[in-house]
């Protein structure tokens, strides 16, 4: 690999939301851009959590730089828990607040000492072996986040981090655009950028409109307010802590990630409250409905959220008032829906009313819409384009849009996970793709669930478990059974028949080969049943056969 050689490999975040992470290395250097992790789809039966593939990392780590953190949330910061264990000591740089919460995530797991952190500030620049970056602020729906100005032998490289443009930033939260095209003046060789609301025309929403949305609702509202939101919104935390000021009401706070992060921002100067505007949850059953505002978790559905709790009416400290508004300022993340909905419909059924995106504008995306999109390619004005942090269709729109403001087609490139691609001075080339399946994690394993495990969690969560157990003594004589146990498969007491008639086809087999080995008999009773449960009841139960031969 020559001096001027500088490979960019996709681990995550190219071709789903979620599990954001980028190594980019040169002969001697290498940094990673994020180690973020993705919650799994429903098919995932039983999966808690998605993490890229670290084998590529751990296989360079004697020359890893540093991990360089664009923000706080999980999607860029959530799978450094199974990174850092492989690691030496490894350098983490980002904002005060987005090296909080990964220390947090890591003193879950009793390894904040595998670690040393490196708090930077807007516009600063560091130097980590080949690569001079540059941390250049951005607004987004967590605070402290950056775009990267990237210095490479081969260039200037800009990745924007998760960002959007707010023409009216509350409280200096804006993109810092100057900073975009002070670093790009020189030239830019490559602009990465973010693709998440590229199907979005014109521009998001800002805070100052999402504020003003509140006001009205915090005015109208004749009973408590309830709000639940990401819990790494701050800048939103605090619009609800100056609007329960404002209108003569308390904010109390619930959920454990919630207080956590509150915690964090309060202590970094970052959150501003007191006694006139908030209280404990113990005070709520002393104080006037009309004076209360309650924060909580579960903006997604979640099942043990406190907002999920609320709604099924098991929540410790919490019940619905009838004439309570509930206030869901946060998107409907895909795959939520669902359960979000069964939220909504069980707190109607409570007497509150809700509220949410798709009938009241309470919530702004962190992420650009396509007017911004645009700003963002003509002010960095790229030599070369990749969309980064989306689905694939978002990636191929970006790049559509991209050669709409000029970009060379030949230039505007789509990358997957597991594609490098290397830049020189002059030249771009396709290296070979490298191996980036994704891992799995649930519980305490790490890759131990694979299709063959998620196909077998699918059927026993579509069909069922049967088990058949039996014992033969040394003559081939049945001396217990054969009894049949079933979960999830049929209720009992309306089809004993079939249970009965299954026994007898047990019986069958055996008599037909009493002498025979243990496992060619439970292959012959797992095919037989199997047979006779998809002809008599048209359903296919994984049939787990016991033979006991003493």
């Amino acid at each position: 690999m020559s001096e001027s050689l500088v490979t960019l490999t996709p681990l995550g975040g190219l071709g789903e939301i979620g599990m954001n992470c980028m190594a980019l290395e040169t002969e001697t250097s290498m940094i990673l851009v994020d180690c973020g992790l993705m919650f799994p789809d429903v098919i995932l039966y039983g999966v808690d959590v998605v993490i890229p593939r670290m084998d590529f990392i751990i296989e360079r780590k004697h020359k890893l730089k540093g991990i360089v953190l664009t923000h706080g949330h999980e999607d860029h910061i959530g799978a450094l828990a199974w990174l850092v264990p492989a690691l030496d000591n490894v350098p983490l740089y980002g904002s005060e607040f987005t090296l909080r919460l990964a220390l947090k995530r890591l003193q879950e797991r009793a390894l904040e000492s595998r670690v040393t952190v490196h708090p930077v500030q807007g516009r600063e620049r560091v130097q980590l072996g080949d690569f001079g970056i540059t941390f250049i602020p951005v607004c987004h729906s967590i605070i402290e986040g950056f775009g990267l100005g990237i210095e490479t032998p081969a260039g200037r490289m800009v990745h924007t981090g998760d960002f959007k443009i707010d023409r009216h930033p509350l409280d200096g939260h804006a993109t810092d655009l100057e900073a975009f095209g002070e670093f790009s003046g020189p030239g830019a060789m490559l602009l990465m950028s973010d693709s998440t609301n590229v199907e979005r025309e014109g521009y998001s929403l800002t805070e100052r409109e999402i504020m003003a949305t509140l006001d009205e609702v915090f005015t109208a509202a004749q009973g408590r307010i309830l709000v639940t939101l990401f819990a790494t919104h701050i800048q939103r935390i605090q619009e609800i802590f100056d609007l329960a000021a404002k209108h003569g009401r308390k904010v109390a706070f619930t959920g454990r990630s919630l207080i956590t992060n509150i915690e964090v921002a309060k202590d970094l100067g970052h959150l501003h409250f007191n006694q006139a505007n908030s209280c404990d949850m113990e005070e709520l059953a002393y104080l006037d409905d009309r004076r209360t505002v309650i924060l909580l978790t579960g903006s997604q559905g979640e099942p043990l959220s406190a907002l999920s709790r609320v709604a099924r009416g098991e929540h410790r400290q919490i019940t619905i008032h009838a004439g309570d508004t509930v206030i869901m300022s946060s998107r409907f993340i895909p795959g939520n829906t669902r359960a979000i909905t069964k939220v909504i419909n069980d707190l109607y059924r409570h007497g509150a009313t809700v509220l949410y995106e798709r009938v009241q504008a309470i919530h702004a995306s962190g992420h650009a819409h396509q007017e911004e999109l645009k700003i963002m390619l003509d002010t960095v004005r790229p030599k070369f384009f990749i969309p980064v942090h989306g689905e694939y269709r978002h990636l191929f729109k970006h790049v559509e849009l991209a050669i709409a403001q000029g970009i060379a087609p030949e230039r505007a490139l789509i990358l997957e996970n597991g594609q490098p691609i290397s830049f020189t001075a002059t030249g771009i080339r396709l290296e070979e793709a490298v191996y980036a399946e994704s891992i799995l994690v649930d519980g305490k394993g790490v890759g131990d669930v694979g299709q063959s495990v998620l196909k077998e969690r699918q059927i026993l969560g579509g069909e069922g478990l049967v088990i058949v157990l039996l014992v033969q003594d040394e003559y081939g004589t049945i001396v217990f059974g054969p009894t049949i146990e079933s979960k999830g498969f049929i209720f009992e007491q309306h089809f004993a028949h079939v249970l009965e008639d299954a026994k007898c086809i047990i019986l069958d087999i055996i008599e037909g080969n009493p002498h025979g080995p243990a496992y060619k008999l439970e292959e012959r009773i797992r095919s037989s049943l199997r047979r006779f449960f998809r002809k008599v009841l048209d359903r296919d139960p994984i049939v787990i056969p016991l033979v006991v031969q003493i």
